[in-house]
């Protein structure tokens, strides 16, 4: 996601390199006959699509006879969701002409998972010169997180009825919050 973001443009052969060789290294196949450009194309045509043209002469378009669809040899399991929901996204941005770019979207949590940082700030580690420590408020922090996501999900999960009562609650937790944060302020 990083290279296609910071790419200079699309078709430096030192980019696409790079491009291309990540993509080979998450399990990406193509054809015998395919060129050079192929594992570029493939990872452009499913992660960014921003792209005007694909290297290698490949077309944007899925079922068009030239496109990077037709090189693949195999495609990772492990991806498959991935690249069906970012085509779906692509198709809807395309159809509603939103400009849109998964590489774009995942580039910055992508480099703050790469640089260590667990919260937005980038103060999950300390050095010390000992060696690095983590902070008990940013696990607490990514702890309080996970639990939301873990609750939200169980919420969609109920019946519509108590559904209604769950974000009631919710509703009135969030108005009661709301309303002690603007006492503390006056």
């Amino acid at each position: 996601m990083l290279a296609l973001d910071e790419r200079e443009n699309d078709t430096n052969p030192k980019d696409l390199e790079t491009i291309g060789n990540l993509a080979l290294e998450l399990g990406v196949e193509l054809a015998d006959d395919a060129p050079a450009e192929g594992p570029a194309a493939v990872a452009m045509w499913l992660f960014d699509g921003s792209v005007e043209t694909l290297p290698g002469g490949y077309d944007k378009g899925e079922l068009s006879p030239n496109s990077p669809v037709k090189a693949l040899k195999s495609f990772p399991q492990d991806l498959v969701l991935v690249g069906r929901s970012s085509i779906l996204i692509k198709g809807l941005s395309n159809r509603l002409n939103i400009p849109w770019s998964l590489s774009k979207e995942w580039a910055p949590t992508a480099k703050n998972v790469l640089e260590g940082n667990t919260n937005k700030t980038g103060a999950a580690i300390v050095k010390d010169g000992k060696g690095s420590k983590i902070r008990i408020r940013d696990v607490m922090k990514l702890l309080k997180t996970w639990g939301r996501g873990k609750a939200s999900r169980a919420v969609t999960r109920l019946p519509s009825p108590m559904r209604t009562k769950v974000a009631a609650v919710a509703l009135r937790l969030q108005k009661r919050r709301e309303a002690r944060e603007d006492r503390n302020q006056q």
